[in-house]
């Protein structure tokens, strides 16, 4: 049995991040001392069903993972939790659960953001996360469960050098895939057998968090669930496309202060002080008190509830406001000056939970809500692997252009001394081009 130093060692060296799209480095996580270890499998972004898919074919993984950072962190107990409709992947892990008891399911219902930690760490143990704080603060542990599938494989050996990523949308092909980390994005458009559409935006993650992808011969990343294809007129494009000084002028003539943003804010509901209405009224009459309306833009999580469900006939975004407004404070070396502890959920918690299906209606993307088929692994050629798309600082090349690599050879790495990750060649080939950004190998050997 490994030592809970070697599980981290290993971890790190096998370059794990956060699956769900984070990145945060595993290793750091997995230092920590709690009492429980949350295995979050609810895939709450509308369409994904890369997790999903891995829960069913993997189930195994999942469960060794999961031991692995009981291990690390003296955890007593690990819950598995994911949506109770995902029927196949529950059937899979309870044919794996131990005899013991010491990891056990814990099913959710259908609804956005069921995995939103700080909501899933309420649901799984009836704690609050402290405002500003992390799951740390009430003695859990929370990670994706690829993330703790590659933690398995870390303890074997086999560093993180693909990802399962669901195609959907606008494709004529849309399917589940797995591919090397740094796979290009048009290569992933092949696969899916081109689009549907003419003009086609593609978007890196799911539909509420995901982003515009720019250049689509970017490699994906280690946190890449998802990509997306949808037309260019699409609410969802048009939504992401408007830019502040946009977002600030439609405040500013349209907010009727009606309260649903408040209303339906996920944070809200589990008692955090943030209430988008209001600090969209101190925006429309420029107002600075009280600062609390600007400050808990600090409490924001970016799910994007407000903006794509709660404001979807007057079109406004609280949500760029709140990214806005945070980045300003943090530029002026404000601090998150909301610190409440003793916090109650509001009763209506489990009332306004909005429902996968009539959130699917709302932002118009019940038509790609299909069966979408596992394909299985892709052979990649040509990878351009990023070596910034995790929380820390960059990693740095350790090769040059022109060096030979095998799959898994470490081909950049953060500083030692400061948070960041590993990475690891995807394919075997040659280091053909390196950008402060990535690095691009061919398998032209």
């Amino acid at each position: 049995m490994l030592s809970s130093a070697q599980i981290v060692n290993a971890v790190r060296n096998a370059g794990v991040i956060g699956a769900g799209g984070g990145g945060f480095p595993t290793y750091i996580k997995l230092q920590a001392k709690v009492n429980t270890v949350i295995a979050n499998g609810s895939e709450c972004e509308p369409l994904l069903t890369s997790d999903c898919s891995m829960m069913e074919k993997h189930a195994d993984w999942l469960i060794e993972g999961m031991k692995l950072a009981m291990i690390a962190t003296g955890a007593k107990e690990g819950v598995i939790a994911l949506k109770e409709h995902y029927e196949e992947a529950v059937a899979a892990i309870q044919k794996v659960l131990p005899k013991d008891n010491s990891i056990r399911l814990h099913l959710l219902e259908n609804y956005y953001p069921a995995g939103d930690e700080f909501i899933l760490v309420y649901e799984v143990t009836g704690k609050v996360i402290p405002e500003g704080g992390i799951p740390l603060n009430v003695g859990v542990v929370v990670n994706n469960v690829i993330t703790l599938m590659q933690v398995y494989q870390a303890a074997q050996g086999k560093p993180v050098t693909e990802r399962t990523v669901t195609l959907a949308g606008e494709f004529k092909k849309p399917q589940v895939v797995t591919v090397p980390i740094g796979t290009p994005y048009s290569e992933l458009i092949k696969i899916a057998g081109g689009t549907t559409c003419e003009n086609a935006v593609f978007i890196d993650g799911g539909p509420m968090m995901g982003k515009i992808v720019n250049n689509l011969e970017d490699g994906i990343s280690k946190t890449t669930s998802g990509f997306l294809a949808l037309p260019a007129d699409h609410f969802i494009v048009t939504m992401q496309q408007r830019s502040l000084e946009q977002v600030i002028k439609r405040s500013k003539s349209a907010c009727c202060q009606c309260f649903r943003c408040s209303d339906l804010c996920p944070r809200n509901l589990i008692g955090h002080e943030i209430q988008p209405h209001l600090t969209m009224r101190s925006l429309d009459y420029n107002q600075a008190e009280p600062a609390k309306n600007i400050t808990s833009a600090f409490l924001c999580s970016q799910c994007g509830v407000c903006e794509l469900a709660a404001c979807d006939f007057m079109l406004l975004s609280p949500r760029k406001i709140f990214g806005a407004y945070r980045k300003e404070l943090v530029s002026k070396g404000v601090k998150n000056p909301h610190q409440r502890s003793k916090i109650e959920p509001n009763s209506q918690f489990q009332n306004r939970k909005l429902a996968i299906p009539t959130l699917l209606k709302k932002i118009d993307l019940v038509r790609y809500d299909v069966e979408i088929p596992d394909c299985g692994r892709q052979e990649i050629k040509t990878v351009r692997i990023p070596l910034n798309k995790h929380i820390g600082v960059p990693a740095e090349p350790k090769i040059k252009i022109g060096d030979k690599v095998k799959m898994c050879d470490i081909i950049a790495a953060s500083p030692e001394d400061k948070l960041g990750a590993v990475y690891h060649a995807s394919i075997e080939g040659k280091i053909t081009n390196i950008d402060e950004n990535w690095i691009e190998i061919k398998n032209k050997l």
